[in-house]
């Protein structure tokens, strides 16, 4: 065989020295499909509630004002997809930390003034001339490969399971906690974020009994947070009686269910949302299922959450025939940024849990998320290049497990 032909069918070595990954292949288009129709749905949507929120505009406002910037988005969107579906795996060991330090020094702008914007209590938005940009986006992807590669040279290492990494692991989740719930002072961003931490620590062979440490510290923590935040308190009363003050704390909670009772069963239609008219806050953006529920109704609801589940079941397909170790952290920590974010999401519109004001990823008017949501699944995309089939999934899980076994014989769990 041609060597220059082997090694472009090899990507660049990802994560801790990580062995050869495979032959290249053809890519999960059906990921992309299911990403795609998503985003088609969300612009369906924006643009059909986007003259009733432009009419709440001060000024002389295009009634497609909302249209135009999220097809702007979009563009912008399928340019970095198309980007990192592309660009070498191991492209982002190398710029993973600039990511992250641009994301820090980005949460330190939220204290001044002049460059950051408050919202709903929360301060989310650095505001740099025409530019706006959620810090916490950056961070969310970039993390996921700071995380890959510290998992990895763990393992590789033997020291996974000690006491030295759990308290490193704990001391990086209490930072991001510090800059997201003190600085930013925005709980529900964090649900995402602990998500991907929590999930690509389990994949990577950590011990049941340090997982489960880890877990009720963040409870703890988390019971800590809402406890000492009067705004928080209240949202978690107004969850447990949102019937309370229908007019005041309990009124965005009540909309939203009266947006997705009215739908019925087949949904009002596109052009008929009353909700959307002034009555339902954030109407494209955070509440944007409550406004597709009443359009489209429990039937096209299901619809919805179909593609959603392929876009998922895609993904966690990845991650199980994942070449590596490092690039099955990956495309896990992507995994559970979409489906949490999703989850968080949608249960505060159906009150399973209180508002949090987090986007739904891919159908939400926005323009950071949205980037950051397609940079994220254009690398999952190209990992899905690489996927190993049949005899070799189990043969890579086998190896993973003898791995990780050796891992604990050697080093026990009481270091």
């Amino acid at each position: 065989m041609n060597p220059a032909t082997t090694r472009r069918r090899q990507p660049v070595a990802s994560g801790a020295n990580q062995s050869q990954v495979g032959r290249r292949h053809r890519p999960d288009y059906v990921l992309m499909l299911c990403m795609v129709m998503l985003l088609a749905i969300g612009l369906i949507v924006i643009y059909s509630v986007s003259p009733a929120i432009s009419a709440q505009l001060t000024g002389d406002v295009d009634p497609n004002h909302f249209m135009y910037r999220q097809l702007m988005f979009l563009a912008l969107g399928f340019g970095v997809f198309i980007t990192t579906s592309f660009l070498p795996l191991g492209f982002w060991n190398v710029v993973q930390k600039y990511i992250i330090w641009f994301a820090v020094i980005s949460f330190f702008f939220l204290l001044i003034p002049a460059l950051s914007l408050n919202y709903g209590g929360a301060t989310r938005w650095v505001h740099i001339g025409p530019i706006n940009y959620q810090p916490a986006e950056l961070l969310k992807f970039g993390l996921v490969f700071n995380l890959a590669l510290f998992f990895t040279s763990r393992i590789k290492a033997g020291i996974l399971n000690t006491k030295a990494t759990t308290y490193a692991f704990l001391i990086i989740m209490g930072a991001i906690a510090l800059e997201i719930v003190v600085l930013q002072k925005d709980l529900g961003t964090m649900i995402p974020i602990v998500a991907i931490m929590l999930a690509m620590l389990y994949l990577s062979g950590i011990s049941m009994k340090r997982f489960m440490m880890i877990i009720t510290v963040i409870v703890v923590g988390g019971a800590l947070a809402i406890g000492m935040a009067g705004h928080r308190r209240a949202r978690v009363l107004t969850f447990l009686n949102p019937s309370a003050d229908t007019s005041g704390s309990g009124y965005h909670i009540n909309q939203a269910l009266i947006a997705v009772g009215s739908g019925g069963v087949f949904g009002k239609g596109l052009g008929r949302s009353v909700q959307a008219y002034g009555y339902l806050p954030e109407a494209a953006n955070d509440s944007i299922f409550a406004i597709m529920a009443e359009k489209f109704g429990f039937v096209g609801m299901l619809v919805v959450f179909s593609i959603y589940g392929g876009l998922l079941f895609r993904i966690i397909g990845i991650v199980n025939k994942a070449p590596n170790t490092y690039l099955r952290l990956v495309s896990g920590g992507v995994f559970a940024w979409m489906c949490v974010q999703a989850f968080v999401n949608i249960g505060a519109m159906l009150s399973i849990m209180p508002l949090t004001g987090v986007t739904l990823p891919l159908l939400s008017f926005g323009g950071t998320s949205l980037i950051f949501t397609l940079a994220a699944l254009g690398v999952v995309f190209h990992i899905s290049r690489y996927t190993r089939l049949g005899h070799e999934v189990e043969s890579n899980v086998t190896e993973q497990r003898r791995a990780i076994s050796y891992n604990r014989s050697a080093r026990g769990y009481s270091q």
